[in-house]
């Protein structure tokens, strides 16, 4: 870490040393009408016939040094502004304001319009002030020059958003605010998309290069014209556009993972890409035949590289009617992480937890992630035009874990001895997200206006064959001279799982907009609707294999020695991810936005109808095989922006949103991830979220690309979901619930400053959430332990208090084509799983990060770019907020300590470099 701080320092230092030789003219460059400053303003300094070029820095100031006394000529020019001519004497060091007027308007329009830069910091800046919500923008060219390679961790560098981390420690989903992802929706271009998951509605962000966006925003307040199941927010990815003139950009690099000595692959090229019972008669029984051995031959890797490629080229063609964007995306990864995890369980004597087993798990990932998307714009006249955009996105992993864990208990020597078990897992996954949207806009008489979108989506996951092997041994200790003897490693079973997934979108958007004036009063009159039909369809099937005769065969490395037989040739029919489920969803909304003087206020209400119906395997006799849910909504908002001057303005939002069950959360089941530490049932009897959000906001921008906002914001929530452990017969369960009411409030504080070339962009945000459910206590009595029912009252499932960001950056695009960025982010404690017992609550622990990246320009269209992640190599770790004791436990346990939080995982994901070329014309 302090080699990447001292490298950041020293290139930027080295730089700034080129500004800081010698006195001379230094000053600023602003509208003459409004003060702005003008970043990126080319000025020609001549004088004693020797001419010197220089551009204006991110907050409008230039400088040059080594000018001798006497007078220069001095020409400033900036896109959609007059020429700016005069003579200036430099005595020492002169400091000047060049004060620049637009041409005339309907040229100034012109010219604006034809090259201003979607992907750019201030494009994005100035979207956020003119947005009718309250909402964050991440620029394409910051995407560029920042640590990040997908969608999911770009967001985390937002105010009030954390991320939850897939297995190989990325960034997948969001939390805005402290909402879980299941108050989230995710958007491309404004359009919601369907999920691969075979269970949830929430979008993985992880599928998607960031390389492909012009724009990434967050949304935290809604209008009527918006959807309205986002009670945390919503996540839009804006596409790139086709530019105004001819652009080409490709970047090419490769990488490797710090801890990737030994990566283990297997060859699943052989397995079948569906379920024998999917691909054969009805009453077809599966054989040995169906389940090739290969994904068990496996082979170590030394140090893979990884590697990334991308190409994007557009333009616009026949006099600028035809807009033409194409643009794809690839990249290659390789993680090996090291995991730890403890069995727990509540002591019925005391209340406290106490671990049972302790588990090792190492796991090596590769993930491949692509993506392909095309724009085509036509516009007709200045009142008609049609989009055609179509984007396909895909996410192959290949995951290979191997654990072995033991009891804790039981009259065990110690760990590490007793009985023992080992697994071996091998799956590939296929995650796919296909989107065209046709989309046009019309005048169709004059001020009224009309946009319609017709929507075809498709999310599919398909998860052949996922291969578990099991083995059991012993380890016991020599009485002679204590040393561990291990014995032969005996076949328990296999198991081959399929999973096959389909979530198919038919949506349609009509909208209308009047535009009139009353009295001084620009109203706009907006009414307009949606409907979607969604089709989702699951199917899985598990195949259980088991060692023939005799059943105690010695595993020695080589699954071709060892012979199976297939227990259940039919698979699992029946089980409750065997499922179709439609959703159809219809809205309809009026809205009007009222702009005077200084106020502008956007108010309206949205109704939405939801029509749910589900159809699963499971056997007659289980309650909820089939089921529907029909319910309606009317979703007020109003917002109000005040501008106190041109620099400064005052939001206050509020609006009404919902939150949807997940499908698989109320169809009934038993099972789930094979990861989780806990098993998973449905409740068919969940119902929605309501909730009503708060938003008041301050927002300052001095000058060019500086802000600081400031806000706070309160949600009450009516049943929220949640997951607690709750015991079901003999065995705990991971349940999906409904708890009552709870409220969540907050402060954010965003700012970004520039010196020059050098920035500080850092933002805070505090959060405090309140539910109260219903725990068991045990106690002790005079005839021995009771237990009863007691309220508690903590944060929601996710949420953390405290989350910060702080970047350090340095940007020239200009005279000495360097960016930089240190970026740093701290999250603290938050709930990862709520247990049914008081205080007994899984707990992740604090956490910060640190990563870097450096773009250098070594020609005219040539640049050199790096990337490390994970400087620190974070880990992501669970502990229980109730101190070890030890009870129950022989011997030493690693990583618990008495009297300390009770230790539950640590996963390590070690630090990842890029080194990479660009190419821009």
């Amino acid at each position: 870490m302090k080699q990447l701080v001292l490298l950041f320092i020293l290139l930027s230092g080295i730089t700034y040393s080129a500004y800081a030789q010698k006195a001379g003219l230094g000053g600023l460059v602003v509208d003459k009408r409004s003060g702005e400053p003008l970043p990126g303003t080319t000025i020609q300094i001549e004088m004693a016939g020797k001419k010197r070029y220089l551009t204006s820095g991110l907050n409008g100031e230039f400088l040059i040094k080594g000018l001798q006394n006497g007078t220069c000529k001095i020409e400033a020019k900036y896109i959609g502004y007059q020429k700016y001519e005069a003579e200036v004497t430099v005595n020492n060091q002169t400091t000047l304001t060049i004060e620049l007027e637009q041409k005339k308007k309907d040229l100034a329009e012109v010219n604006v319009a034809g090259k201003r830069d979607h992907g750019s910091d201030a494009y994005a800046l100035q979207n956020d002030r003119k947005a009718n919500v309250v909402m964050n923008s991440v620029s394409a060219r910051n995407i560029e020059v920042s640590p990040d390679l997908s969608v999911a961790n770009v967001v985390q560098r937002i105010s009030g958003v954390t991320l939850e981390r897939s297995t190989n420690g990325e960034g997948q989903y969001a939390i805005i605010r402290g909402m879980d992802k299941r108050y989230i929706y995710t958007l491309v271009n404004g359009i919601k998309i369907p999920s691969p998951d075979n269970k949830n509605r929430y979008v993985p962000l992880d599928i998607f290069p960031a390389d492909l966006l012009d724009r990434l925003e967050v949304i935290k307040s809604l209008t009527p014209n918006r959807e309205g199941d986002a009670i945390g927010g919503a996540v839009n990815m804006v596409m790139k556009d086709a530019p105004s003139q001819f652009s080409v950009k490709a970047n090419a690099a490769a990488g490797l993972a710090a801890n990737t000595s030994n990566f283990t692959t297997f060859d699943h090229g052989a397995s079948l890409d569906r379920s024998p019972r999917a691909t054969n008669p009805v009453g077809y029984q599966a054989t040995m035949t169906d389940f090739p051995n290969s994904a068990f031959s496996r082979s170590d890797k030394s140090h893979p590289i990884a590697s990334l490629f991308g190409l994007s080229l557009g333009g616009r063609l026949l006099n600028n009617k035809l807009g033409v964007m194409l643009a794809g995306s690839y990249q290659n990864n390789y993680r090996d992480v090291k995991s730890v995890f403890f069995g727990t369980e509540t002591d019925m004597n005391n209340g406290n937890a106490k671990v049972t087993s302790i588990e090792s798990r190492n796991y090596s990932i590769q993930q491949q992630r692509s993506g392909l998307h095309a724009k085509l714009d036509y516009k007709f006249n200045d009142d008609h035009k049609i989009n055609l955009y179509v984007a396909y996105m895909n996410l192959n992993k290949n995951e290979f874990r191997f654990s072995t864990d033991t009891s804790l208990q039981l009259g065990r020597p110690g760990p590490g001895f007793g009985r023992i078990s080992n697994s071996y897992r091998t799956y590939h996954d296929q995650q796919q997200i296909f989107n065209t949207t046709l989309n046009g806009q019309n005048e169709l008489v004059h001020h009224l206006h009309m946009d319609w979108s017709l929507v075809y989506s498709k999310a599919t996951d398909n998860r052949p064959d996922e291969a578990s092997l099991h083995l059991v041994t012993g380890v016991s200790k020599d009485p002679a001279t204590g040393a561990a003897v291990q014995a032969p490693l005996n076949l328990d079973q296999s198991t081959r799982e399929f999973q096959r997934n389909s979530d198919e979108d038919k949506s349609a958007y009509l909208n209308f907009t009047y535009k009139s004036e009353i009295g001084k009063a620009d109203v706009d009159w907006s009414v307009g609707g949606m409907y979607r039909h969604k089709s989702r369809t699951s199917t899985y099937d598990n195949y259980n294999l088991r060692p023939t005769n005799p059943s105690n065969q010695v595993y020695d490395g080589d699954i071709s020695h060892n012979t199976f037989a297939v227990f259940n040739g039919e698979g699992t029919s029946d089980n409750a991810l065997n499922y179709d489920a439609t959703e159809n969803v219809g809205a309809a909304y009026a809205m009007v936005k009222i702009e005077m003087k200084k106020f502008e206020l956007t108010g309206g209400a949205r109704f939405e109808n939801t029509d749910l119906n589900w159809q699963s395997a499971v056997p007659q006799t289980v309650k909820g095989k089939t089921g529907g849910i029909t319910y309606y909504d009317v979703l007020p908002s109003a917002l109000l922006k005040y501008s106190l001057d041109k620099k400064q303005a005052l939001r206050l939002s509020y609006y009404s949103a919902i939150s949807r069950p997940n499908f698989y959360e109320v169809i009934p089941h038993n099972g789930g991830d094979p990861d989780a530490d806990y098993q998973e049932i449905g409740n068919p009897n969940l119902k929605r979220t309501t909730a009503n959000n708060f938003d008041l906001r301050y927002e300052y921008f001095p000058k060019a690309l500086d802000y600081v906002l400031a806000g706070v914001f309160y949600k009450h929530l009516n049943n929220p979901i949640e997951y607690a452990l709750e015991d079901v017969g003999t065995n705990t369960y991971y349940v999906p619930d409904n708890f009552g009411k709870a409220s969540n409030y907050g402060v954010e504080l965003d700012m970004t400053k520039y010196f020059r070339w050098f920035g500080i962009r850092a933002n805070y945000t505090f959060t405090h959430s309140a539910i109260t459910t219903s725990k068991i206590l045990y106690y002790s009595t005079a005839t021995g332990t009771s237990d009863k029912q007691v309220d508690q009252t903590r944060p929601l499932q996710g949420q953390s208090a405290h989350v910060a960001n702080l970047s350090l950056l340095f940007k020239d695009d200009n005279k000495v084509g360097l960016n930089a960025q240190l970026a740093m982010g701290y999250t603290s404690r938050r709930i990862n799983t709520v247990s049914q017992f008081l205080d007994n609550d899984i707990w992740q622990k604090g956490f910060a990060q640190m990563d870097f990246s450096v773009e250098k320009r070594l020609a005219k269209r040539w640049y050199v770019y790096g990337k490390v992640n994970n400087i620190l190599n974070t880990p992501y770790q669970l502990e229980i907020h109730q101190p070890y004791t030890g009870s129950g436990v022989v011997g030493a346990v690693p990583f618990q300590e008495l009297g300390k939080n009770t230790f539950v995982r640590k996963d390590t994901y070690g630090v990842n470099y890029l080194l990479g070329v660009k190419f821009k014309l």
